[in-house]
């Protein structure tokens, strides 16, 4: 039975935050077709019972300080225990939490866990099982931060000496919540250094993995994404955007090369973009993460099946991006188009040509990508270029009835590992996109690389073409060793 004595709090010593895995929302409830397991040993009896009562030490990230806290254990699965705050209780009513209570566990037991692991491995990685029972305790609490902590699974002054996730009752969904932060506390039993748009990206995966998100796949964070693709990547704020952008990330690639990649990825040594390029590397594909970037953002822009082996399309997620830039007239150009470090702008020709020309310059310090995908008579097409320079494309359609431009700044190597928190990089890059002749040619040519070729053509260019091309001319010269 309960005690009727009420909960204390103990505020005991600051600390930093290094060791939180914050979600901020949750989502509704939705579920997803059932997917193979691996088999699982049987768990040993449980070492408590229903009703104990312990503390546990927790975070308080808005005061910045460790605390106790009391709850109460109120059911008991094979994979899971789950405690209830005494605050909680308190709030709800004991048999409002017990209830809850039994549905956590139920959906953790036959859902969660089973689908979790099938795409992030053991949970008892290469840390191992700190107490000897392979249940998970799922901590329900009144205070706000949903994380897991690696402490907790190591001797020291504030650890609980288990394996466990702390979720907020007050989440949206408590469900998927607990989906999110398992598949962190599975990962950070292999590895505790790994970039956060791998790291969120999977484990907002593992909600839709486990049958957490509503019937159309999506989580309540991919809208601002879409909305504004030119949030930078691989840099980490924290925002509903970068978790937007790392789900449908990790999306992508369980479509495009299978759920083993998710967990190599999750057991791999090396982290970040340059990790994943050696994971796809050592499954037998042959791309660069500079590819695999602008073919996503690509996707992520046209979104057809039935083309280039469905490379441009997420098949099982309505989502592509709304933020673009409608042109409606030839030529367009753009002197000034900011650009965040794997961040794209995304442009609609409304009317295209059956010829026509895109050029942007190089950013000062990377490397110029540029996507054109156009719909004509024959059907769909891309093309791409990732350049150190200015990068051009030359379309020619039969009938082209639909046109898209994806401009992207990215780095010429791989980034590494150390590359995480943060706005990224910024920089600045000129858009041409004119009209070309019958025979492919630019109405106006769009100007090669060559500082001398440039002068040549500018000579023969109106006025504000020219003032473009110096422009261009000036900008190659900031760039070192040009």
């Amino acid at each position: 039975m309960r005690p009727s004595w009420s909960v204390f709090c103990i505020v005991l010593i600051a600390v930093s935050l290094t060791l939180v895995q914050p979600i901020p929302a949750s989502n509704d409830v939705g579920q997803i077709d059932s997917v193979s397991s691996p088999n699982r040993r049987k768990p040993p009896t449980p070492a408590q019972e229903i009703g104990e009562f312990r503390s546990f030490w927790a975070v308080d990230y808005d005061q910045d300080v460790w605390y106790l806290l009391e709850a109460y254990l109120l059911a008991i699965g094979n994979y899971c225990y789950i405690y209830i705050d005494d605050l909680v209780i308190d709030i709800i009513g004991e048999e409002e939490a017990t209830n809850r209570a039994e549905l956590y566990r139920d959906e953790f037991d036959t859902t969660i866990y089973p689908r979790v692991t099938d795409i992030a491995g053991d949970p008892d990685g290469t840390l191992g099982d700190i107490d000897g029972d392979p249940r998970i305790y799922i901590l329900i609490m009144e205070n706000r931060w949903d994380c897991y902590l690696q402490s907790n699974e190591i001797e020291g002054p504030h650890s609980n000496m288990c394996e466990m996730v702390y979720i907020c009752y007050r989440a949206s969904d408590v469900v998927s919540t607990i989906a999110h932060e398992f598949h962190h506390l599975i990962w950070f039993n292999y590895e505790f250094d790994e970039v956060h748009f791998i790291l969120e990206g999977l484990a907002e995966y593992a909600m839709y993995h486990a049958g957490c998100l509503p019937d159309d796949n999506l989580t309540n964070r991919v809208s601002p994404f879409l909305e504004d693709p030119d949030d930078s990547f691989i840099y980490f704020e924290i925002e509903a955007q970068d978790y937007g952008a790392c789900y449908l990330f990790a999306f992508y690639l369980a479509e495009q090369y299978g759920l083993q990649l998710l967990q190599d990825l999750v057991q791999h040594e090396e982290d970040g973009a340059l990790g994943l390029e050696t994971a796809l590397e050592e499954a037998g594909y042959n791309i660069s993460f500079n590819d695999l970037y602008m073919d996503w953002m690509t996707a992520l822009t046209i979104d057809v099946q039935g083309f280039a082996n469905d490379r441009y399309c997420l098949r099982n997620i309505d989502a592509t991006i709304q933020g673009n830039t409608a042109i409606n007239s030839l030529p367009y150009q753009d002197d000034d188009v900011p650009l965040y470090c794997y961040g794209s702008k995304i442009y609609h020709i409304t009317a295209p040509p059956e010829s026509f020309c895109v050029e942007i310059s190089q950013p000062k310090d990377g490397v110029a990508g540029l996507s054109v995908a156009y719909k004509d008579d024959n059907g769909w097409h891309v093309q791409q270029v990732l350049q150190q320079g200015a990068a051009i494309i030359n379309i020619s359609g039969d009938s082209i009835i639909e046109a898209h431009v994806v401009v992207s700044y990215l780095l010429a190597d791989t980034p590494a590992g150390g590359i995480d928190f943060g706005s990224g990089f910024r920089e600045t890059v000129q858009l041409l996109i004119q009209e070309s002749n019958e025979k492919g040619a630019p109405s106006i040519p769009c100007p090669p690389n060559s500082d001398q070729a440039l002068i040549i053509i500018a000579a023969a260019m109106p006025l504000t073409a020219t003032v473009i091309v110096a422009l261009l001319i000036l900008r190659g010269k900031e760039k070192p060793g040009l």
